[in-house]
């Protein structure tokens, strides 16, 4: 039946993770994840690391004191600008030397040549550092951590020293291999057990080319190339000049495709083991090659299925080691097959710390822990032969994995090791090996019985003591901001260097690696724990990890007393001076007067107003800061406030000093937006009124002295008042007096008026009116009305005004025309009375004007009627059949005579 396995991959930076369905497929996958590597440069050379040692040997039979050996050394130096100094003698007679620095390939060489031109030198050489000639030159072996003689490396530079694997076999159960150049000459003959077409992807069922075809399961899928990093790992080729160096790199390998498209069914993977151990498969060729080691990086959750376990019980009796991934589901492996089957070394995944890898399984049902990568770490990974293609096939290349799937090949590889130096070792004599001479490995969980250590396997080397950590605590009080520290104890035996990793509910915190940590408020309201890492020469380093610490909660700022800087006055403004706070504080300010928030004063400084007037003020600053409680403190009050001092100026008064003119005050200079006021003083005294910036001079002032004062308010400023000189004693004064002309017509009985124009305010004006330069008598009025008197004659007036406080003044007019007699205002007389002969008639004037003279002539048709001189006519005889008519002549003195006449009667 199948196995219930599911495709995983570790975590990885570039990796793709899928666990995919292909309908009642259950497949297998290998259990790791790949980051591209740039495939290492072949050809390239081993740095030239230089040397600071030689040997130098003088003739023998030539004497030479140290004096003279010495000089010789430093002429000998001085072409390579250094200093060299004897530093032993050799049992051959030679000398050792030492120069100051290392000197380079070409430096060391004119060294040599200097000193093998000195005729009494033998013979001079570096003194040459020999390594084992076990140490690969595969350029990216420096960073095969895992083969290295690090904690927790395998220390594989000894181990290669009793064995390197020759003549063994390891089966790898897998995807299948890709040709590589750093792996094809250690590829045996493998078999493809892919029975089902549309997962095998080349074309048909099982066959004998184990080619890996790709294993991308969907659309957005890529291969893997699992098999071929693992196969690199246990036997790539070693000291060809390039790539990487495999575990067991004198072992070979048999590559079992079993993993196919998605997948692998369990029957594959299960014949694949028994046709790889040797045993006979139905319809498939017997394995020319059985191995002795057989290495399975995959597996599922579940249990161990009855068919995986035949198959692993038959491989083993028939001699062969199987090897298994622990899984990386960071779960007891017990839960994951074929971890948990029985017969099989179960290998969890350390990273380049020594640590359980962060994704590794573990628990009971590990045996050992080997390198599988951490590619938390920088270079944490397991770099190893690979291919470049995205689905199918490319380029051969390098990458970086990590998972347990990279750890099995590493424990497969020892296995082979042990076998080669120990043929015929069964696989409970390999597994117990491993574990009794494994590097003791400090886990929760539980590692099994810790890393392997091919060098102590082999006994080429004794196992490493290893440090023997104290227990951990984390002491102090997890605040944020203050210091917490870890507690060690002793770590034995002494002396043991420790270093440090702070953790955050389990994430490690970058750059916490001192023994105190400041908790930050990333780590509010989370548990800190701290892991120690001992180590000393020539132990295994011991890596311990602390319970975790309470939650961290806010810190305290420690606030400052704040002070006030800046004088209490007015308009001044007043700085806050927060002191010290924790770096990174957020500080906000509230300003108080007299104890009551002042609306709106939130800023580090404040500017005193006329409310602040009599006031004291204090202010509070609160500091907050991510992680920390906010905390307030208030600062002492100020002293009270007090008004400013106006800058003033004694004022200057301009303009004549007599009645009537008008004086100016100019204030000078005063604060700027100062309201100023006035007041004008006479010898002392204010004048009522005279608050202005200007003052007519009243005829009070006559004599006096004139001063004015101006007194200066700004809100917040103490009011100033200053007061001008004194002016000379005021004079008298000039009225202002136009010349006065004269309205109207110049006519007898007709009204002329004075028109005066206008005088200084105030003035009383008098009139006198002239007739031909002589004053009229009695013509004291703004009008006047010429008489009789005056025709003929021409009229002037002269006007005089004064005023208290001004010198009196006249001002004559210009004369008339000379003055017209008036016209008489008159009527045309009427004739009453009967018009027959010795009837009476007479004659009605009608208004003529005032006091007019009238005279009266009768006429008879038109002919005067002699005597007929009175107001009344009696009709005679002689009137009989004429018509009467009646003229009446007024005459007044200044006046034009004027005569009327009425109209004629009837016929008499």
């Amino acid at each position: 039946m199948s196995g219930p396995f599911r495709r995983r991959f570790a975590a990885a930076a570039s990796a793709v993770s899928a666990a995919l369905l292909l309908g009642a497929l259950l497949p297998v996958s290998p259990a790791a994840a790949a980051e591209d590597l740039p495939e290492a440069p072949a050809q390239q050379a081993v740095p030239d690391t230089g040397t600071d040692r030689f040997i130098v040997k003088f003739k023998d039979g030539i004497k030479r004191t140290s004096a003279q050996r010495d000089g010789a050394y430093e002429r000998a130096a001085a072409v390579a600008d250094t200093t060299a100094d004897e530093v032993r003698a050799t049992g051959t007679g030679a000398r050792v030397i030492e120069t100051d620095r290392r000197l380079g390939e070409d430096e060391a060489a004119d060294l040599v040549q200097a000193l093998e031109s000195r005729a009494d030198v033998e013979y001079a050489e570096p003194d040459r550092l020999m390594q084992p000639t076990t140490a690969p030159n595969d350029p990216i072996y420096p960073d095969l951590w895992g083969l290295g003689d690090g904690y927790p490396g395998m220390r594989l530079s000894r181990a290669w020293e009793a064995s390197t694997g020759a003549s063994t076999v390891v089966a790898v159960i897998d995807t299948g291999i890709t040709a590589h150049s750093d792996l094809d000459a250690n590829i045996l003959p493998g078999y493809d057990m892919i029975s089902d077409r549309d997962m095998s992807r080349d074309g048909g069922g099982r066959d004998s080319n184990p080619r890996d075809e790709g294993d991308w399961c969907g659309a957005y899928d890529v291969s893997s190339w699992h098999g071929t990093h693992v196969a690199g790992t246990i036997a790539a080729v070693a000291n060809n000049g390039k790539g990487v160096t495999g575990v067991a790199y004198g072992a070979k390998v048999v590559p079992v495709r079993a993993l196919g498209a998605c997948g692998g069914w369990t029957t594959d993977i299960t014949d694949g083991i028994v046709w790889a151990a040797g045993g006979t498969v139905p319809n498939v060729p017997a394995n020319p090659n059985p191995a002795d080691v057989i290495n399975m990086s995959l597996g599922g959750e579940g249990y161990c299925s009855q068919s995986e376990q035949n198959a692993i019980n038959q491989a083993v009796a028939l001699g062969s080691t199987v090897v298994v991934a622990a899984g990386n589901e960071n779960q007891p492996a017990e839960y994951v097959s074929p971890a948990n089957c029985e017969n099989v070394i179960t290998v969890a995944s350390a990273g380049p710390t020594g640590e359980l890898a962060p994704y590794s399984n573990y628990g009971d049902a590990v045996d050992v822990t080997a390198p599988g990568g951490d590619m938390n770490h920088t270079d944490g990974g397991i770099v190893s032969t690979w291919n470049t293609g995205t689905t199918v096939p490319g380029t051969e290349g390098y990458a970086w994995m990590q998972g347990t799937s990279m750890a099995a090949p590493h424990a497969a590889g020892l296995a082979a090791l042990l076998i080669s130096a120990n043929p015929g070792m069964g696989p409970a004599a390999v597994e117990e090996r491993m574990k009794s001479t494994a590097r003791k490995a400090v886990c929760a969980g539980g590692c099994g019985a810790g890393h392997i250590d091919a060098a102590a396997a082999l006994g080429v080397a004794a196992q490493l003591p290893a440090v023997e950590p104290a227990a951990l605590a984390v002491t102090g009080n997890p605040l944020v901001g203050e210091t917490v520290t870890a507690s060690t104890g002793t770590w034995s035996p002494s002396p043991v260097t420790l270093t440090y990793q702070w953790f955050r509910d389990g994430a490690p915190i970058p750059g916490a690696v001192k023994a105190a940590y400041t908790p930050t408020v990333d780590d509010l309201y989370l548990m800190l724990t701290v892991k120690v890492t001992g180590t000393r020469d020539g132990y295994d380093p011991a890596v311990a990890t602390s319970p975790p610490s309470y939650p961290v909660y806010p810190g305290s700022l420690s606030p400052s007393v704040p002070v006030i800087q800046g004088t209490p006055m007015i308009g001044e403004t007043l700085v806050a001076d927060p002191g010290a706070w924790k770096s990174g504080t957020s500080l906000s300010y509230q300003w108080f007067r007299n104890d009551s928030l002042v609306s709106g004063a939130t800023g580090s400084t404040y500017k005193l107003t006329e409310d602040d007037y009599g006031a004291r003020l204090l202010v509070k600053v609160t500091g907050s800061k991510p992680g920390y409680n906010s905390a307030s403190t208030n600062s002492a009050e100020t002293a009270v406030v007090t008004a400013r001092a106006l800058a003033s100026c004694v004022p200057t008064v301009t303009g004549a000093t007599r009645v009537g003119s008008t004086l100016t005050a100019t204030a000078g200079t005063w604060t700027p937006g100062t309201t100023l006021t006035h007041q004008w003083h006479r010898s002392g005294t204010a004048i009522p009124g005279a608050t202005g910036r200007t003052y007519t001079l009243a005829p009070a002032d006559l004599g006096q002295k004139v001063t004015v004062t101006v007194t200066g308010t700004l809100t917040g400023h103490t009011p100033a008042t200053r007061e001008s000189a004194a002016t000379a004693a005021i004079a008298t004064g000039y009225l202002t007096a136009p010349v006065p002309t004269i309205a109207g017509t110049a006519r007898v009985a007709g009204t002329l008026t004075a028109k005066t124009g206008t005088w200084t305010s105030g003035t009383s004006l008098k009139y006198q009116w002239y007739r031909s330069g002589a004053a009229i008598s009695g013509a004291t009025g703004s009008t006047y009305k010429p008489t009789a008197s005056d025709a003929g004659k021409i009229l002037k007036v002269r006007v005089t005004g004064s005023k208290a406080g001004y010198a009196t003044t006249w001002k004559d007019s210009k004369g008339t025309a000379a003055v017209a007699k008036a016209t008489l205002s008159t009527s045309k007389p009427k004739i009453t009375g009967t018009a027959r002969v010795g009837s009476r008639l007479t004659a009605k004037a009608g208004t003529w004007t005032s006091g007019t003279t009238l005279r009266y002539q009768w006429y008879r048709s038109g002919k005067a009627i002699r005597g007929a001189t009175g107001r009344t006519y009696k009709a005679v005889s002689a009137d009989r059949g004429d018509r009467l008519q009646v003229k009446v002549t007024g005459s007044k003195a200044g006046y034009t005579t004027a005569a009327r006449t009425s109209d004629g009667t009837r016929k008499i």
